[in-house]
């Protein structure tokens, strides 16, 4: 009879971690989906936390990294600009007077972590800032001495490959760089550029001003971010910047313009939506309408709440 018991446990035990190894980024659907047909959610400027509407130091997210992996987030957008070594970068935004975040290497370690606890996901990472004057072998040392290289998809392929091939293989990283002069210098090529790959709409925009969705007649990227964020002019300091974070109206801003912003750049453009960057992602909802927008179900919805608020309804219709 143990011997029984024993052989039952076993195959449920074989069945859960079966069941679990179905699940890409949380959802069995998104598996077989090519990277480039996923939408994400991923937060600007990630790592650079505060913790009230009216701080002493601004910043762009109430969260740490950590608590926004743990969220759901799989975009983290990092500004890296150089530090006070040869090979020390820091991630700073929109400086290094306003927010500090340490340096890149610290966050990596954060990165490298969590994607080991967290082995049947997909995580970006965008490293921003044209011009930057971070070293580029200051850069790589970072992601080398980390170990997150050897996560790293080794260079653009000539198609996207599905989120389950990403985890199989063992490439669950993918890093955009926007600097060319950086990209170029990675030969192992797990830099991918974002020229020619990575379509970034127009962005940011002040409170009042309209989303918009150019560049338009785009042909090479095969990858969309929408910067979905608002920024102000104000004075930090005794010195003035026309970037600071804006952390007021959010439940709309991440609420239903959300959705509207994401829509409406769809149909303007010939490729999926792929990353919504976002300030204070906890703000407001930004997970419903991605689940929607990945064709993935929403808990307590129904039929109804997936039409087009114009569209008259039927209020008998069945619930998903």
């Amino acid at each position: 009879m143990s011997q029984l018991v024993g052989i039952v446990l076993a195959l449920c035990l074989a069945f859960q971690v079966s069941a679990a190894a179905t699940l890409c980024n949380g959802h069995e659907e998104l598996c077989s989906r090519p990277f480039n047909e996923v939408t994400f959610y991923s937060t600007h400027a990630s790592f650079a936390q505060t913790t009230s509407s009216k701080p002493s130091t601004p910043g762009t997210q109430y969260k740490s990294i950590s608590e926004q992996l743990d969220d759901g987030v799989r975009g983290l957008h990092l500004n890296i600009q150089q530090g006070d070594t040869a090979t020390e970068v820091v991630l700073c935004y929109p400086d290094c007077d306003v927010n500090n975040g340490g340096t890149l290497e610290t966050t990596l370690e954060t990165v490298k972590t969590w994607l080991d606890a967290n082995t049947n996901d997909v995580l970006t990472i965008f490293l921003e800032g044209v011009g930057t004057d971070a070293s580029p072998a200051g850069v790589i040392k970072a992601f080398t001495d980390t170990g997150l290289d050897d996560y790293a998809l080794k260079g653009k392929p000539s198609s996207w490959p599905t989120l389950s091939s990403l985890i199989a293989d063992g490439t669950r990283l993918v890093v955009f760089v926007e600097e060319p002069t950086i990209a170029t210098a990675n030969t192992q090529g797990y830099f991918i550029p974002y020229s020619g790959n990575v379509l970034k709409l127009d962005g940011p925009f002040n409170y009042g001003a309209e989303w918009t969705c150019g560049p338009w007649n785009r042909t090479t990227e095969s990858i969309m971010l929408i910067p979905h964020f608002i920024v102000q002019t104000a004075t930090y300091n005794g010195k003035t910047y026309s970037n600071m974070p804006y952390p007021f109206n959010l439940g709309t801003t991440n609420g239903y313009q959300y959705e509207s912003h994401a829509v409406v750049c769809r149909g303007g453009q010939s490729i999926w939506i792929n990353f919504m960057e976002v300030d204070f992602y906890d703000q407001g909802d930004v997970k419903t309408p991605t689940l929607k927008l990945n064709a993935l179900p929403v808990p307590n919805y129904n039929v109804n709440d997936y039409y087009p608020v114009f569209f008259d309804a039927d209020p008998d219709l069945p619930d998903l």
